[in-house]
């Protein structure tokens, strides 16, 4: 499973800071509005210490990190749904990601422009999300029309996905995220086919400066209480310090961390925010071969878990063989953790837990 992000926010808000720190990549930085006309993607590994303290009690050839896409989308201004700014027309580039990254600025800085003048992050927040709103709703009234047509005829299919777009348009005409309205499994499900954005899950990413690395500011305060009320979550992060730490050395950057008083990197807390917000979490194979981390929804079993490898382990699933990464940090070798009676087999219902280690018995 391949987690996926688009990158969202109003001009010079810093989400291509935000992309070049996430992923690495040297990209246009401008004080103007606009620097970035088209989507640019990304991918990065998903940074996890344990795999390379797996290897150190299992020789492997290579290490092999979940990775994570990232979509950095032109910026956002009031009247984009009707051709402003850039418009919205790139925006099919993230209907199909996972959720989105809101980077909303909450720094001042002398000869970065403004779209409006004055940095408000919840009234900034508003303006995007009320656009994005706008999308979902043409999209959820032209697929009302279409199938109130089928609805006339006694379609029975047709008349529930008519009940459920009327439900969604009410919702975000009085100005609301679909996020914020509860939806039955079956509504979903009818909802899915139209890729809506404003039922994505939503981390705003409160970009500081660097006189708030602690994020304490008024205005993450603001953004905080924004992000309650709208059922998203927040996490702060100074995109500028970023951008320079993927620049550095390792010895460089702890020292420079260090200095900071910072305990990790924001790369690394934007992954944990971001699986927090998914409800993912990660499992690790391990031989000979490599050690690879596999990324899974949290409550899912070691049929749906074996399957994330292959699709044919899920007819073909026997069984699994399963330790901890606690019990290989004690025990330090597989045949001391079978010793110690923690070596467990375990069947198709059993629900893997974060940091599982596992070895899959597949049919031939």
């Amino acid at each position: 499973m391949a987690l996926s992000c688009g990158i969202v926010g109003l001009p010079n808000a810093g989400t291509s800071t935000i992309f070049s720190a996430i992923t690495g990549t040297e990209t246009e930085r401008s004080a103007y509005m606009f620097s970035t006309t088209a989507p640019l993607k990304g991918v990065v590994n998903v940074p996890d210490d344990r795999l390379h303290r797996i290897r150190e009690c299992i020789p492997a050839q290579k290490v092999v990190h979940a990775q994570m896409a990232v979509t950095d989308m032109p910026a956002l201004v009031s009247g984009s749904s009707q051709g402003e700014g850039m418009g919205v027309s790139f925006l099919g580039a993230v209907k199909e990601c996972d959720a989105l990254i809101h980077v909303v600025r909450c720094f001042t800085k002398e000869g970065v422009q403004h779209v409006s003048g004055t940095v408000d992050p919840a009234s900034d927040t508003e303006i995007v999300e009320l656009e994005l709103g706008q999308v979902d709703l043409d999209t959820l009234k032209r697929n009302h029309e279409r199938v109130g047509k089928k609805g006339k005829a006694g379609d029975k299919e047709a008349l529930a996905q008519k009940a459920v777009f009327e439900k969604a348009i009410a919702h975000l005409e009085a100005g609301h995220p679909l996020r914020s309205l509860e939806f039955t499994p079956a509504e979903r499900e009818q909802l899915k086919p139209l890729f809506l954005l404003t039922i994505k899950p939503v981390l705003f990413v409160a970009n500081v400066g660097d006189d708030d690395l602690s994020g304490t500011s008024e205005r993450v305060q603001q953004l905080r209480a924004y992000a309650e009320r709208t059922h998203a979550k927040v996490m702060h992060l100074a995109g500028d310090i970023e951008a320079e730490l993927v620049r550095m050395e390792p010895a460089e950057r702890q020292a420079f961390m260090a200095d900071l008083g910072m305990q990790e990197s924001g790369l690394a807390r934007f992954i944990h925010a971001a699986f927090d917000l998914l409800g993912l979490q990660t499992y690790f194979t391990a031989g000979e071969k490599e050690i690879r981390a596999w990324v899974i929804h949290k409550g899912d079993n070691a049929v749906t878990g074996a399957g994330v490898i292959h699709t044919d382990f899920i007819k073909k699933f026997v069984r699994a063989q399963i330790y901890t990464f606690a019990d290989l940090m004690q025990y330090r070798t597989e045949a001391a953790i079978k010793s110690a009676g923690r070596m467990r087999l375990e069947g198709k219902e059993y629900i893997l837990q974060d940091g599982d280690i596992c070895h899959f018995l597949i049919a031939q």
